[in-house]
């Protein structure tokens, strides 16, 4: 019986790289700083009644969804949550066709027939859509796994879901199933330490998710969130074994949501001190700027030029979405059960400005 590890984090004189190169550090910096702006100005946006539907703010935990989704590969596939967001754009999602999506348009992910966070690009980049029963997608991830490994296939599916899922039958009954068949899956636990409103005591009893690994057979690794370069040294371990026909692992990231579990909560229940440390001392965007500055790999004026980037391409992604067309009625019975190419496709220019 393989137990679970302890929490991880880098000592002193380890490989702080974790073997990425200059250009990788510098692209990791990018998407951590692409994903904190989009919560940013998508949450405005909202506030402001200018954006509908719902929103679910990853803010604070982009530790986790950079540092996981860059460990796979193009071929790898992705299985998120509403929440995971950072993850799907880190996977490559067009930021200007996720903004599409929100505002509910043809040139959104789901073509107009949904918005906000129920986005995927299953054909394109291998990330399923999102779905709100959690953690729904677990079962499905053991699916693609177990494909690929019939099929002998070197590719991986990564689960990711929050820390309440893990009280969901879905959870227990996917990862036993993984363990069974040492199924080439990497399962994510993004634990917020609130499950909406409910702290982890009320959650489940043993100190921590990591362990329950060793009653299914797997090993499980307990990662500080707010370091994304461990977070991506772990997942990169547990995707590799999976890769090579290890079986499954249960990575727990822990961190803690700056906002409230949707746009309309509060988070009142949690307390102020502890989110204020979190924001203070553990935000996972200005350690790795500052870890990137210290090690002379970048200066601020580049980090400067970094925020400008992602502060341009969310604009021209803004006024993409905007000039999108809305669909059409007559696109509606297309895409349905075997009709792949539709969404393999790209989409008609017909529909209307609404």
């Amino acid at each position: 019986m393989v137990t679970s590890t302890p929490e991880r984090a880098r000592t002193p004189g380890a490989d702080w790289r974790v073997g990425l190169s200059d250009d990788q550090l510098k692209e990791l910096l990018y998407l951590l700083k692409l994903c904190r702006y989009f919560d940013e100005r998508m949450e405005a946006l909202y506030r402001q009644g200018r954006l509908p539907g719902a929103i679910y703010s990853g803010r604070g935990q982009e530790g986790t969804h950079v540092g996981v989704a860059y460990a796979l590969r193009p071929e790898d596939s992705l299985f998120p949550t509403h929440r995971d967001l950072s993850a799907q754009l880190t996977k490559g999602l067009d930021l200007k066709r996720v903004m599409a999506q929100y505002w509910g348009r043809i040139d959104g992910y789901t073509r107009g027939r949904d918005g906000n966070s129920h986005v995927g690009d299953w054909f394109g980049h291998r990330t399923w859509t999102v779905m709100s029963h959690l953690p729904i997608a677990y079962p499905v991830a053991c699916g693609a796994a177990l494909a690929y490994k019939r099929r002998g296939e070197a590719r991986v599916a990564m689960g990711i879901c929050g820390d309440g899922a893990t009280s969901n039958g879905r959870w227990h009954e996917a990862l036993n199933v993984s363990a069974i068949h040492q199924l080439p899956v990497v399962w994510v636990v993004n634990n917020n330490q609130y499950a909406y409103s409910t702290p982890n005591p009320l959650e489940f009893r043993v100190p921590t998710i990591a362990e329950r690994a060793a009653a299914y057979g797997m090993p499980g690794v307990r990662v500080d969130a707010q370091d994304v370069l461990e977070v991506y040294r772990v997942a990169r371990e547990a995707v590799e074994r999976a890769r090579e026909g290890g079986g499954p692992t249960l990575i727990e990231c822990v961190s803690l949501r700056w906002r409230g579990h949707a746009g309309h909560d509060p988070a009142k229940y949690v307390p102020k001190e502890l989110l204020e440390r979190y924001m203070r001392e553990k935000d996972p965007v200005a350690r790795f700027a500052s870890l990137l500055i210290e090690r002379g790999v970048v200066d601020e004026e580049e980090v400067k030029r970094v925020q400008e980037r992602v502060e341009n391409e969310f604009d021209e992604g803004y006024r993409f979405a905007q000039a999108s067309p809305f669909p059409v009625p007559e696109d509606v019975t297309k895409g349905l059960f075997t009709d792949d190419g539709y969404w393999a496709s790209e989409p008609s220019r017909e529909g209307g400005t609404g």
